[in-house]
C-alpha cells in the first residue's frame, strides 16, 4: 500500500518542466517514471536498509522546492564534475567518486545509476570493477542500476549487468516493477526472460534435490531468498518431484500432503503455498491424502492460517511484492486472470458438479475437467456484459449473469477461495468495460488522425503539382502509415544550428522540408542523385542516439540544480558577492554545462536527420517497389486471361472440327453407338459459344431435322440409365457425346418449343393464352379456389400507394461517380470480411442489400406457372428455374449495395403481379435480412446470410441462408420446396475488369413429394463456351431422372423430358422445350442496373406517407446517391453509420439485445431448420395507416435514419 502511495506522490512532485529518460510517460503508462538528477539529491544514504527509513521515504511528498533544499552549491558541482568525468572517461576521478568518501559521495544515486544513463560500455565496465559498486543499489525510486539499463534499452549493458552473479533481476522498484517490465526493446525483453528462465530451471532442479534427501534446512533457505522468491513459484507444478502428483498436475504441497511428509506441508505453508490450489483432477491437497494429522495441518495449524492470511491480502489488496503495479492492481493482468475448479449447478438431479474454469482476456469459459481446457469450451461469458452477485447468506456461492438467460451458479469449497474468484472476476468486469471505452477513445482519435492525415496528404500533393517547394513543415508520405511526423524535416545546411536554443531563426530551420527531394518521381533515379547512395549508410544506431539524448536531459537536471543551489545560496547569504569563490565555481560549471547542452543539441539533431533521411529512402524505395510488384501482378493477370481466352477458343475449335470429321466419314455415326458406350452416358447441356457471341444476329431457328425412323428409334435406345448417371469413368469422347444435344439446340438442329409437352394427355385442356404461358388442368377444388380468393383480396388491400404503377427510369441520365482505382483501395483488405469493409461511397451503387432480395422476385411468372402443372415433377421444373432465374440480375453488377442498418426495412408490391414482399434486417453482424413474400399461388420467404471474404483475386460471397417456397398447384393442396443459394464471386479485381460469376451445386427438394432436382452452376473456366452454364436433373423420389435441364443462368435456360434407357420413349420428348428466358437489357442505365431493379427504390409521392419510417426508401444516403449528390451521400453515411453504433452501446451497456420487429426466430415445422418467421402483423398495421385509423408512431420503431 505505501508503494502505490510512494508512487502517485512522486509522480505529482516531478515538476512539469522536469525532464524524463526516453521511455519516462505518463502516470497511466505501464513503465512509470525514471530517476531524475532534479530529485535524486534528498537522502543520504545510497542503499535504503530499514524498513522504517524506507517507509519514510515512500510516504513522504517531493515537492520541487522540497527537492533541492539539500543540495547545496557544492554538491551540484561534485555532481557536475561526476558526470563529465563519466562522459569524457576519466578514471581518475571516477575511481576517486567509487570510493564514496564525504568528498566524493553522491546522495540519492549511485557512480554506477549516472554510468548507465551517460556513459560508454568501457566506462561502465571500469565502474563495475571497483570494488565498491554495488550492483543492485538502489536510487530514490528503488530503480537498480538494471532497471534502467532496461528501461534505456541499453542491450549491452544489460548483458553486460547479468554475467554478474550477485545481479537481482527480480528485484522491484518501488512502483512494483521488475527490470522485465520496464525493457524497451525485444533484444532487452530476450535477454532478461532468458536470464530469468535459466535461473527458474536452475532453482527448480536445486528444490528437487533438496526435497530427494530431505535437506529442508537448506530448501527454508533457499525459499526465503529474495531472488528465489520473485521468480519462482512454490505454487508451481514444475516443482513437484512425485510421478503421481506431476501426471495430476498437482503442486508440491499436493505432493507433500500424498506423502504425509508434515515438515514439509509446514514449511512450503509458510512460504507461501496455497492449501486452495487444486490439480487437474480438481482435487484440493487434503483430498489427496486419509492422514488425519497431515489433514489437519493443511487446514488448521498456525501454518495454514498464515497461508490463508497472506491469500486473503493478494486478493484483497493485490500482490505489489510479487507483480508489477500495472498487472497487481485492481485492473492489473494477475488480479483478473484466474483458473481453477468451482462447482456448478447443473440440475436438480446432479446438483452441484465440479467444472474447471478459465478467466482470461476478459471471458469466463468453464470446461469438464482441465484436461478439456483448449478445446471442449462448455460455455462461456464476456465480463463486458457480466454482472456479478454474492449470495448473502452463504459466503461459497456466487452467479455471474451473461446475456439474456445465461446464468452461472457457482460454489467454492471454502470462503477464501470464494473471495478469490469474485474478486477476480469483480477486476475482470471493470477492466473490460475500462477497455471498451478506451477502445472507443482510440477509434476515434484514430479516425480524427487519419482525416487530418489526408487533409495534409492533399495539400501536400497539391503543392507538389505546383511544382514549388514548400517553406513550412509538411506531413511525409511516411506520416499516413503510421510514422513520426516530428523528425520528418530534412536540415539545409549548418548555419540553422548556430544561434541560440530561442532563436526563432533556427525554429525555422528546422521545419524547412525540401518538397523536391522528399515528394520527386520515385521511377526518375536522377532525381535523388548522389543523395540516394549517401542514405545507403545506416545512421548511428540506437544506442547512440539514447546515450545522447539521456545526456542532455541529464545536463539540464544539472542545470536545473545548480539555478537552485544558487538561489539558495542567496536567500541565506544576501550579501555573498559574485566573485566568491563558491558562486565561481558554480557559474563555471552553469558555463560549461550550457555549452556542452549545446553540443549535445547538436549531436542529436545530426543523428536524428541521419536516421530520417535514411528511413525516408528506405520508405521512398519499398513503395517503388511495391508499385512495381503491383504492376507486374496486374500484367500476369491480364496475360492469364487472355492465355485462358486463347485456349478455349482452341479447345472449342477442335471439338468442332472432330465432330464435323467424324460425321463426313461415319455418316450416321454420330446417332449410332455400342450399347456398352451408351450405358455410361449422362444427359447433360452445353450451349454452343457461337449462340452467346452472335445471339443477337441469330437466324429464325432451323426446321426440325428428319432423321429415319430408325436411327431415332436407335438414339431413343441411348437413353441413359440410373446407374450410368453414377458411372465416374467417363471417357473425353463421352464428355463430348453428352454435351451433342444441346450443341444441335443451339445449332438449330433439335426443334425447340415454347410449351412444355406433357407427360400424359390432360383431361380438359386449356387453351394458350399468349406465348410462354401453360395450359393449367381446371381441377381446382372449391376449397382451394376460396382460399386462393382469400389471400387475393388480403393482397390487394396493399396496392394502395402504387397505383401509379413501377417507374421506367432514374433521376440520373448517366453514372457519374467519381472514378476511384479498385484495387488502391482494396488491396489492404485482403482476408477481411467484405460487409465489414469501410469503402468510399463512390463504390456503391444506390441499392440497398435488402432489394437484392426482392429482385429474387423478377421472374415470379415462373411460380404461376409452376401451379398451373398438373404434376409434380413438372412443378420441380419450373421451381429450379425460378431458383437459377435469381442470378440473372447480377450480371455487370459490380457496386457494393449499402449495407442495411439494423432495423431497416423494405415492403414492395406488385399490383400487376399480385404480389407483396417485405424484408426487416434482423442482426448486423452478421448481417441477415429475413424476408416473406405471398401471392394467392404462393409464398416465398427465408433470409439472406451471406459470409464475404476478399481473396485479393476476387470477392466471395457464400450464402447460408435456406430458402423457402410454399406452393398451391391448381390441383390443390400445398407443397414445400427448399434450396439454398450458390456462391457467388467477382473476378477480375487485378486486372480492373470485374465480373461476377455464381457457382456450386444447388438442390432443390419438394418436402411434399420427395422429388429432387440438383442444379451444377459452373464456374467460368478457360473456355468461352463454359461461362454462365448451369445443367441439372429432376429426379422422381424413387431416385429416377424425369427430367434434364441446361443452357445459361444469364440467358435461357431449357429442358426435356428424360425417363431412363428402358422407359418407352415417344418421338415429341426428343423436343426440348424454353423453360426460362431473360428480359432484355437495356444498355446506358445508370450503375448498370435492370429495368426491374430501377423500380425499387422509387420514391413515388402517392406510397411515401404510407410507408414505415424505417423503409428503405427513405434512406438519405442511398437517396443523395441515386441523385447524383456522392459527397451528400457520404456524409449522411457516416451519420447513419455513427448513430447505428451509438444506439449499439446504449443497448449494451443496458445488458439490452436488439429484437427484430417483424420476424421472430422459430424452428421450421417440416425441415426442423431454424429460420426467421413473419408475424403477419406488419401488412395490417399498414392497411390501418393507410386507411386512417392508425399512425406509424404508435408502433415506437427505431429512429435509424
Amino acid at each position: 500500500m505505501a508503494h502505490s502511495g510512494n508512487g502517485d506522490s512522486t509522480g505529482s512532485a516531478i515538476p512539469t518542466a522536469g525532464i524524463q529518460t526516453p521511455v519516462a510517460s505518463s502516470r497511466t503508462s505501464n513503465i512509470g517514471h525514471r530517476p531524475h538528477l532534479s530529485t535524486t539529491m534528498s537522502y543520504s544514504n545510497n542503499k535504503l536498509d530499514s524498513p522504517s527509513s524506507r517507509s519514510m521515504q515512500e510516504t513522504t511528498p517531493i515537492t520541487p522546492s522540497s527537492a533541492g533544499q539539500g543540495v547545496s552549491i557544492e554538491q551540484s558541482v561534485r555532481l557536475f564534475k561526476v558526470f563529465e568525468a563519466l562522459r569524457n572517461g576519466d578514471t581518475a576521478v571516477i575511481a576517486r567518486a567509487t570510493k564514496g568518501d564525504d568528498q566524493t559521495r553522491l546522495d540519492g544515486t549511485t557512480i554506477l545509476h549516472l554510468a548507465i544513463q551517460c556513459a560508454e560500455l568501457p566506462v561502465i565496465e571500469f565502474v563495475l570493477s571497483q570494488q565498491t559498486a554495488d550492483v543492485n543499489a538502489r536510487d530514490r525510486d528503488g530503480n537498480t542500476p538494471l532497471h534502467l539499463a532496461s528501461s534505456l534499452g541499453r542491450t549491452p549493458v544489460v548483458k553486460l549487468l547479468l554475467e554478474r552473479q550477485d545481479v537481482n533481476d527480480a528485484a522491484t522498484n518501488y512502483q512494483g516493477k521488475t527490470p522485465l517490465d520496464l525493457a524497451k526493446s525485444p533484444e532487452v525483453f530476450q535477454q532478461l526472460q532468458l536470464a530469468r528462465s535459466m535461473f527458474i530451471a536452475t532453482n527448480v532442479q536445486k528444490v528437487h534435490q533438496l526435497v530427494n534427501k530431505h535437506d529442508y534446512e537448506g530448501l527454508e533457505a533457499l525459499l526465503g531468498d529474495e531472488k528465489v522468491q520473485a521468480s519462482l513459484d512454490v505454487n508451481g507444478p514444475e516443482l513437484a518431484t512425485d510421478a503421481a502428483t506431476t501426471e495430476a498436475g498437482g503442486t508440491l504441497l499436493h505432493e507433500a500432503a500424498r506423502k504425509k511428509d508434515t515438515k514439509l506441508a509446514q514449511l512450503l505453508l509458510l512460504n507461501g503455498a496455497d492449501p486452495f490450489r487444486r490439480d487437474r483432477k480438481g482435487k484440493l491437497p487434503q483430498d489427496v491424502t486419509k492422514d488425519d494429522r497431515t489433514r489437519a495441518i493443511l487446514k488448521r495449524s498456525p501454518a495454514a492460517a498464515v497461508a490463508q492470511r497472506s491469500i486473503q491480502e493478494k486478493t484483497i489488496l493485490g500482490d505489489h511484492a510479487q507483480a508489477p503495479l500495472s498487472e497487481a492492481g485492481p485492473g492489473g493482468k494477475e488480479s483478473r486472470e484466474m483458473k481453477g475448479y468451482l462447482r456448478k449447478w447443473t440440475n436438480y438431479t446432479s446438483g452441484y458438479k465440479l467444472r474447471w474454469f478459465v478467466l482470461e482476456d476478459g471471458v469466463l469459459s468453464y470446461y469438464k475437467n482441465q484436461d478439456d481446457a483448449g478445446s471442449a469450451c462448455r460455455g462461456a461469458i464476456n465480463m463486458r456484459i457480466a454482472k456479478l452477485k454474492m449470495d448473502p447468506k452463504d459466503k461459497l456461492l456466487f452467479e455471474i449473469h451473461g446475456k439474456s438467460s445465461v446464468k452461472y451458479n457457482l460454489k467454492a469449497n471454502h470462503e477464501v477461495e470464494a473471495k478469490r474468484w469474485f474478486w477476480a472476476l469483480n477486476n475482470a468486469i471493470q477492466w473490460a468495460k475500462d477497455e471498451e471505452r478506451e477502445e472507443t477513445k482510440r477509434q476515434q482519435s484514430e479516425n480524427l488522425a487519419l482525416k487530418e492525415a489526408r487533409k495534409e496528404q492533399a495539400e501536400r500533393q497539391h503543392a507538389k503539382d505546383d511544382g514549388g517547394v514548400s517553406g513550412t513543415s509538411h506531413l511525409l508520405p511516411g506520416a499516413a502509415l503510421g510514422l513520426s511526423t516530428s523528425a520528418s524535416s530534412v536540415i539545409e545546411g549548418t548555419s540553422a544550428y548556430e544561434p541560440s536554443i530561442g532563436d526563432d531563426s533556427m525554429m525555422k530551420g528546422l521545419t524547412r522540408t525540401n518538397t523536391a527531394t522528399m515528394e520527386g518521381d520515385l521511377d526518375d533515379d536522377d532525381d535523388f542523385g548522389d543523395d540516394a547512395s549517401s542514405y545507403e549508410i545506416r545512421p548511428a544506431n540506437r544506442d547512440a542516439f539514447s546515450i545522447t539524448a539521456q545526456s542532455a536531459k541529464l545536463q539540464l537536471d544539472l542545470l536545473e540544480q545548480v539555478s537552485a543551489a544558487l538561489k539558495r545560496e542567496q536567500n541565506a547569504h544576501p550579501d555573498t558577492q559574485i566573485s566568491h569563490p563558491t558562486v565561481v565555481q558554480a557559474l563555471s560549471s552553469y558555463e560549461t554545462a550550457v555549452g556542452n547542452l549545446k553540443g549535445l543539441v547538436l549531436d542529436l539533431l545530426r543523428i536524428s536527420r541521419d536516421h530520417e533521411g535514411f528511413w525516408q529512402h528506405r520508405l521512398e524505395r519499398e513503395q517503388n517497389v511495391r508499385r512495381l510488384w503491383e504492376d507486374s501482378m496486374a500484367r500476369v493477370a491480364e496475360e492469364q486471361e487472355i492465355l485462358e481466352t486463347r485456349i478455349g477458343e482452341s479447345e472449342d475449335k477442335r471439338k468442332r472440327t472432330k465432330r464435323a470429321l467424324r460425321e463426313a466419314l461415319g455418316g450416321h455415326s454420330g446417332i449410332s453407338r455400342s450399347a456398352s458406350l451408351d450405358a455410361s452416358q449422362e444427359t447433360q447441356f452445353t450451349i454452343a459459344p457461337e449462340l452467346v457471341a452472335s445471339a443477337a444476329q441469330a437466324p429464325a431457328r432451323t426446321p426440325t431435322l428428319e432423321l429415319p425412323k430408325d436411327a431415332l428409334a436407335n438414339n431413343r435406345k441411348r437413353r441413359p440409365t440410373i446407374a450410368a448417371l453414377t458411372n465416374n469413368e467417363v471417357s473425353d469422347d463421352d464428355d463430348e457425346e453428352e454435351e451433342e444435344f444441346f450443341d444441335a439446340v443451339d445449332a438449330g438442329e433439335v426443334e425447340v418449343v415454347d410449351v412444355m409437352p406433357p407427360m400424359s394427355p390432360p383431361a380438359v385442356a386449356v387453351p394458350v393464352a399468349e406465348k410462354g404461358e401453360v395450359p393449367a388442368l381446371n381441377v381446382e377444388g372449391d376449397e382451394v379456389a376460396l382460399k386462393k380468393q382469400q389471400l387475393e383480396q388480403e393482397i390487394a388491400k396493399s396496392y394502395r400507394g402504387y397505383e401509379d404503377g413501377p417507374r421506367k427510369r432514374l433521376t440520373l441520365d448517366a453514372d457519374n461517380r467519381p472514378k476511384v482505382g479498385l484495387w488502391g483501395i482494396l488491396k489492404s483488405m485482403i482476408g477481411k470480411d467484405m460487409t465489414k469493409m469501410t469503402l468510399p461511397v463512390s463504390f456503391n451503387e444506390p441499392t440497398s442489400l435488402l432489394y437484392r432480395v426482392v429482385e429474387d422476385l423478377e421472374y415470379t411468372s415462373l411460380l404461376n406457372t409452376a401451379a398451373s402443372r398438373p404434376d409434380s415433377t413438372e412443378r420441380l421444373v419450373y421451381v429450379a428455374a425460378f431458383a437459377a432465374s435469381e442470378y440473372a440480375s447480377t450480371i455487370g453488377r459490380v457496386a457494393k449495395p449499402f449495407n442495411p442498418l439494423l432495423g431497416e426495412t423494405y415492403e414492395y408490391v406488385r399490383p400487376d403481379l399480385g404480389y407483396r414482399f417485405f424484408i426487416e434486417q434482423v442482426s448486423h453482424h452478421p448481417p441477415v435480412g429475413a424476408a416473406y413474400a405471398e401471392s394467392k399461388n404462393w409464398d416465398y420467404y427465408g433470409e439472406s446470410a451471406v459470409k464475404s471474404k476478399f481473396y485479393g483475386k476476387s470477392f466471395e460471397f457464400n450464402p447460408l441462408g435456406t430458402w423457402f417456397l410454399r406452393l398451391r398447384p391448381a390441383s390443390g393442396g400445398e407443397e414445400l420446396y427448399t434450396w439454398k443459394k450458390v456462391t457467388s464471386s467477382v473476378v477480375g479485381i487485378i486486372t480492373g475488369n470485374p465480373v461476377v460469376d455464381n457457382y456450386g451445386p444447388m438442390e432443390i427438394k419438394n418436402w411434399t413429394t420427395g422429388e429432387v432436382c440438383l442444379l451444377d452452376f459452373k464456374a467460368k473456366g478457360w473456355k468461352a463456351s463454359s461461362a454462365y452454364q448451369v445443367s441439372g436433373k429432376v429426379l422422381d423420389k424413387a431416385g429416377k431422372t424425369r427430367w434434364s435441364m441446361g443452357g445459361r443462368w444469364n440467358d435461357k435456360i431449357y429442358a426435356r423430358l428424360t425417363p431412363g434407357y428402358e422407359a418407352d420413349v415417344s418421338e415429341g420428348n426428343e423436343k426440348a422445350f424454353l423453360v426460362w428466358e431473360a428480359h432484355p437489357r437495356p444498355t446506358g442505365v445508370p450503375f448498370n442496373l435492370t429495368p426491374f431493379a430501377v423500380t425499387l427504390n422509387d420514391p413515388a409521392p402517392s406510397l411515401l406517407p404510407f410507408l414505415a419510417p424505417t423503409d428503405s426508401r427513405l434512406r438519405p444516403d442511398q437517396r443523395a446517391m441515386e441523385e447524383g449528390e456522392y459527397d451528400f451521400a457520404a456524409r449522411e453515411k457516416n451519420r447513419v453509420e455513427e448513430g447505428q453504433r451509438a444506439r449499439r452501446k446504449v443497448r449494451e451497456s443496458s445488458g439490452k439485445e436488439f429484437e427484430a420487429r417483424w420476424f421472430q426466430k422459430a424452428r421450421h415445422e417440416v425441415t426442423g431448420e431454424e429460420y426467421w418467421k413473419f408475424g403477419g402483423e406488419y401488412w395490417p398495421i399498414r392497411d390501418a395507416v393507410v386507411s386512417g385509423q392508425s399512425d406509424w408512431k404508435n408502433e415506437r420503431l427505431e429512429e435509424i435514419f
